[in-house]
This record gives C-alpha cells, sequence and structure tokens, in this order.
C-alpha cells in the first residue's frame, strides 16, 4: 500500500514558516510580548507546526493515516515566522508503519520532534465516556493557574460547524499547506483542526495570559465531513509545575453529531510562564 521500506528517508520538506496568528488574543504570537519572555518575535503556533510535521506523512501514508492514523508532536524550541524550516522524516518500522520526524531551521537546530503511526485499527474511542459539559461564561472563565486546572476537572464542551470551504480559504493558508488532497472536490479535512479546535476549548475554559502550546498526540478514527457538527469534550488530565512554568494536559474526544469517534487527542500547554505577574 504505501512501498515504503525499512529506514527509507521521507523526501524533504522545506518551507518558509509563517506566524499567522500574530492578531490572536494569545499575545505570545506578538512580536512585543513575546520579546517580554525573552524570545526573538512572536512564535509561529505549535498548530502550525504540527501541520509542518504532518506534510510529509500524509504524502507518504496518504488518506488511510488522516482516516486512522496517529500522531504525537513535541515543540522543543520556538519558530519565528519568515524562517526556513524543513521536516525530515524516516521510516522507523513497517509492522505498523511508523514514521520518525524532525523539523529544523537554518541553523540546524531540532525544533520539533513527532512520530506519526498507522495501525491497523486504533483502540477503542466512546462517546459516552466523554459528556457534554456546557461552557462557562466566558467573564467567568476561572484565572489560568494551578488551582483553575486540577486533574479530573471536566471542561466545558465545544461545537464546531464544519466548512472545508472556510478552512481552505483561511485555514490552509495560514498553514502554508499545499497538498491537493485538502483542496476542491473531495477536499478532506486537515489534521491540524485537532490541536487547534483544543486550544480554542482550552482558551473558553480558562482566562489565558501569553500561553505556549507544547505538544499533541493525536488518534484519528474517521475523516470530519463537510457540514458535520464537531463536538469537542474531555477533562484535565494533569496539571503540573516544571521550570516555573505552569502545564495542563488535557484528554479530548472529538465526535462527529455527538457520536461518530473522529479524534482523540492529548494536549498540552503552559498555561502560565515564568515571570507572569
Amino acid at each position: 500500500m504505501t512501498n515504503l521500506t525499512l529506514g527509507q528517508e521521507l523526501p524533504l520538506y522545506k518551507l518558509i514558516a509563517k506566524n499567522y496568528a500574530t492578531d490572536s488574543a494569545n499575545k505570545i504570537h506578538s512580536d512585543k510580548v513575546a520579546s517580554q519572555y525573552g524570545f526573538s518575535g512572536g512564535l509561529v503556533p505549535g498548530v502550525g507546526l504540527y501541520a509542518y510535521l504532518a506534510h510529509p506523512v500524509v504524502e507518504a501514508l496518504g488518506s488511510a493515516w488522516l482516516e486512522r492514523g496517529a500522531m504525537t508532536a513535541k515543540f522543543l524550541k520556538p519558530v519565528y515566522d519568515g524562517e526556513s524550516v524543513c521536516v525530515r522524516g524516516k521510516v522507523a518500522s513497517l509492522d505498523p508503519v511508523s514514521l520518525t520526524l524532525e523539523l529544523i531551521n537554518t541553523t540546524g537546530t531540532l525544533c520539533a520532534v513527532g512520530t506519526a503511526h498507522l495501525p491497523e485499527s486504533p483502540p477503542l474511542l466512546k462517546a459516552d465516556d466523554y459528556p457534554f459539559h456546557p461552557l462557562p461564561p466566558f467573564e467567568q472563565r476561572p484565572p489560568a493557574a494551578l488551582a483553575s486546572v486540577a486533574a479530573g476537572k471536566l471542561f466545558g464542551s465545544l461545537e464546531i460547524k464544519l466548512s472545508l470551504a472556510e478552512m481552505e480559504a483561511t485555514f490552509l493558508e495560514g498553514l502554508c499547506e499545499t497538498l491537493p488532497i485538502y483542496r476542491g472536490p473531495g477536499a478532506v479535512c486537515h489534521p491540524a483542526i485537532f490541536p487547534a479546535e483544543a486550544n480554542n476549548l482550552l482558551h473558553y475554559n480558562v482566562e489565558l495570559g501569553p500561553w505556549i502550546h507544547t505538544a499533541s498526540e493525536v488518534q484519528h478514527y474517521s475523516l470530519p465531513r463537510d457540514g458535520e457538527t464537531l463536538s469537542l469534550r474531555g477533562w484535565v488530565a494533569d496539571s503540573y509545575e516544571k521550570r516555573g512554568h505552569e502545564f495542563v494536559v488535557l484528554d479530548l474526544g472529538m465526535f462527529a453529531n455527538h457520536l461518530r469517534p473522529v479524534a482523540h487527542i492529548r494536549h498540552t500547554a503552559i498555561i502560565r510562564l515564568r515571570g507572569t505577574n
């Protein structure tokens, strides 16, 4: 199916990184605020880095990976707008298929790593295990702090009406995505929607200052279809302090029309940066 061989290197994916979130509510993507935390400029979103890592995976494994594949991505170093970056991929195993991924900038800095898998069948994901829960009133969201995100806390759920036309018009451009599988008749949903909506769910549940998406683990179950209502539901799996930063880990399930499993997402972010007042 894939014509891959063990140890094979995938074609190098080169691009110019784009910070598409300069006007977002998360000011870590603005040059002014990011510089206050020691960065050279506004950070390219982790969702963008996730999309860069996924590009050669989809080239190699196609729609089968989008339907039932999985990826783990960790963001190690900042990537800035206009930087030249590349993704290196290598076949780590064939039964099941597994790929290792590295995102590197022109100085040779390893900025992100990932692994992608294509299991024969993913583990069970049941809608009943992820109950729908209303969002808190936006003006009553608790502040970003460990006390607000204790392990086991049920988060308010999101509902998303999927429009592939809107995704093609805006989302794909921000991700620098060029693969034709996401465009035109027969287009499919880009997998970066999963960490993107996990970020949105965090935003609507917690009053955040500048914050950083640091990792995502996603298992696909089915392709989201144009016009479907997607619900994203779940809770806090863990929260902790590390090197002065406060982290949260979310355990989320996405379901189409509240029932059909679409994706399981484990999403990690620094919700309070070291030095934040």
